[in-house]
């Protein structure tokens, strides 16, 4: 069975990506974690055998660390 794959776009608070990249990166289930120019500040890419894992941890975990502003998910299809 194929896993659910999500490109994650976070944008962040001013002058702390490097510090969010990092604590994002030891969630599980994100595979890669980059920074970007432009809209957004971050992309992680979030890797889990379902759909409902993939959203508990974005949900859940991710969405909840301090200095995330908002995220916007890309589920890749199957």
């Amino acid at each position: 069975m194929a896993k659910t794959k999500a490109f994650v776009f976070i944008n962040t608070d001013a002058g702390i990506e490097k510090l969010l990249h990092e604590e994002i990166k030891k969630l599980q289930g994100v595979k890669e974690v980059y920074p970007l120019y432009g809209e957004y500040d971050l992309m992680a890419i979030v890797e889990e055998d379902t759909d409902k894992d993939v959203a508990k941890i974005i949900s859940w975990e991710l969405r909840k660390i301090k200095g995330i502003r908002s995220t916007n998910t890309m589920v890749v299809a199957k």
